[in-house]
């Protein structure tokens, strides 16, 4: 399993969030997310500055709509993830050739 870096956990509790209607509690995210509370905190506190999270009427936590846009984003850039890895490590000979 490789570790997780902080856009896969971002996208990790914006799925996690947007999993029900009326938005998800910080405690369902947190487990959902496979995240520490102290973690989590730290991460939605930065997520709901930046608009990617909203706290909703309920008092739930809910997607926004640029969060979504994160998503998916981030998971078609992640297709290409595996191939800058292999090209990481290729010597600029193999580049050449």
């Amino acid at each position: 399993m490789r570790t997780r870096d902080k856009y896969d956990i971002f996208s990790d509790i914006l799925k996690a969030a947007g999993q029900r209607n009326v938005g998800s509690t910080i405690a369902e995210v947190t487990k959902k997310a496979s995240l520490n509370p102290e973690q989590a905190k730290e991460l939605i506190i930065d997520m709901l500055e930046i608009g990617l999270l909203e706290f909703n009427k309920e008092k739930t936590l809910k997607t926004t709509t640029k969060g979504w846009q994160f998503v998916r984003i981030y998971e078609n850039l992640s297709e290409f993830i595996p191939i800058s890895s292999k090209i990481d490590h290729m010597s600029v000979g193999d580049l050449a050739r």
